[in-house]
């Protein structure tokens, strides 16, 4: 049998190298280190698969990818970067990349993706416009699972599917639905949003599918339902588990049909609408305990999305800090932020039960309350704590509930404890230094700003010599805000 042929994209040599002796027992392997080459070769061969990177010489990966997309055989294209951004991610996919790997990769991802075509797991082109600024701001996370996300939604781009959208509160299940309704094709039409259990049970049929003037009591005017309002366009059907049994029924029936009936009329109105339902609950056991349907849950589960809690891609946590902090510096108007290390150690160590939405509160509470241009863990200890003892901040007023507390001692020793308790759990083993490193940055730093950062005058007072403190200011990375 004719041996296939291979295209690798890189200017990085040794990447090359390796990637050859991979597969050429099986494959004929041809290679490139620029755009330019790449098309050279594209045109002269017809390949099984390309492995690309997306920033190469003269001409770009993404360049090469459309022109790939035009031939009447289309290639596998492996997108391959160590920019693995979410619009990378998503872009690739949505433009026909077969496949999308981040830099550094296990050789085993590389057979895997070679077997993967051997299926005929081809996907289909993707050709819609860019929303990248805006999509951004919705979606970050580096970790590999999230880039399974990212990937998804850009398989989602070309078609109508219906898609459950499965994880934990405050994962972020609604940004997901945002991102797939702003790569689909009704991206300029509306997208309307249902907090199922947020609406009372007897008004969420009126609700879903609108009502006629007079239908029952209350009812004084006719209402056009979300349904009608999102014709065109996506709804977005959040916490789908909490929808009572009689009006599953008449979802599935709206699913099987397309069309509606409004509240106190017999007259069907047709609807072409994308249907986008989320939950944090386990479906599967509901259907078991007879509290969901079956046939409905199969209809929306065409697609289904399971999106990880914080706790499982703590890698994406300084990523996501980073993004609030700016987020929250420009919406209240206050100087931008930065976190310490011990900050982010102790944001790392923590399991956040209530997920991103959790993060980003504590974040922008940080942001409104702490005096220091830099966040520390203390700061969030604080804001973190459920101990009803402790400092804690009020969402909406945002002011303190004070600990009462008599003595400098209490002080240490109630924030001794408190730390304690949080991190008692959790993988850190050095509590004993990172406790005295964080008391000794704080004393260095109040000092400092209690003499107005006059360096002879803090090393008289703290007892240590003027050389002594500046090798701890550097050890720190404590902000000098004025020098002398």
């Amino acid at each position: 049998m004719k041996k296939q042929k291979i295209l690798i994209v890189d200017d990085e040599q040794s990447l090359v190298y390796v990637l050859k002796k991979l597969l050429e027992d099986e494959f004929i392997i041809d290679t490139a280190s620029d755009g330019e080459e790449a098309l050279s070769h594209i045109k002269k061969n017809e390949y099984f698969a390309i492995f690309l990177d997306i920033r190469i010489p003269k001409i770009n990966g993404m360049e090469v990818l459309a022109y790939t997309r035009k031939l009447d055989t289309k290639p596998n294209v492996i997108i391959m970067t160590a920019q693995n951004t979410m619009v990378n991610a998503i872009d690739a996919m949505k433009q026909g990349a077969y496949d999308y790997i981040t830099k550094p990769f296990e050789l085993e991802e590389i057979l895997g993706i070679i077997e993967k075509i051997k299926k005929n797991e081809n996907l289909a082109n993707k050709k819609l416009e860019k929303s990248e600024d805006f999509l951004d701001t919705l979606l970050v996370g580096k970790s590999k699972t999230m880039q399974e996300v990212f990937k998804t939604i850009g398989k989602l781009s070309h078609n109508n599917i219906t898609v459950l959208i499965l994880g934990e509160s405050g994962t972020g299940k609604e940004l997901v639905a945002r991102a797939i309704h702003l790569n689909s094709v009704r991206s300029d039409k509306p997208f309307i949003v249902v907090n199922t259990p947020s609406v009372p049970s007897e008004l969420l049929e009126s609700e879903l599918f609108g009502h006629e003037k007079g239908s029952y009591t209350g009812a004084n005017e006719k209402k056009e339902g979300k349904f009608i309002s999102a014709n065109g366009g996506t709804i977005f059907l959040d916490e789908i588990g909490d929808m009572p049994l009689n009006l599953q029924a008449k979802l599935l029936r709206v699913i099987q049909e397309k069309e509606v009936e409004p509240v106190g009329s017999n007259k069907p109105a047709k609807i072409d609408v994308r249907i986008i339902a989320a939950t944090n609950k386990n479906l599967k056991s509901m259907i078991k305990n007879a509290k969901f349907r079956e046939d409905l849950y199969y209809r929306l589960n065409v697609i289904e999305i399971t999106l990880p809690p914080l706790r499982e891609r703590k890698s994406d946590i300084p990523i996501l800090a980073d993004f609030f902090i700016k987020k929250f510096s420009e919406e209240l108007n206050i100087p931008e932020k930065r976190l310490s290390a011990d900050a982010l150690s102790f944001l790392q160590s923590y399991n956040f039960p209530g997920n991103i939405r959790e993060l980003e509160n504590a974040i922008r509470r940080c942001m409104v309350m702490s005096p220091s241009s830099i966040l520390n863990s203390e700061d969030f200890i604080e804001i973190l704590s459920n101990d009803e003892n402790n400092l804690i901040i009020d969402d909406k007023s945002l002011k303190y509930k004070k600990t009462e507390i008599n003595s400098f001692e209490d002080i240490i020793r109630h924030k001794i404890k408190n730390y304690a308790e949080k991190v008692k759990d959790t993988e850190i083993n050095d509590v004993y230094k990172s406790i005295m490193g964080l008391t000794e940055k704080i004393i260095i730093e109040e000092i400092l700003n209690l003499y107005n950062f006059n360096q002879l005058k803090v090393s008289k007072l703290l007892g240590i010599n003027r050389n002594t403190l500046r090798k701890k200011i550097n050890e720190y990375k404590i902000d000098l805000k004025k020098t002398n």
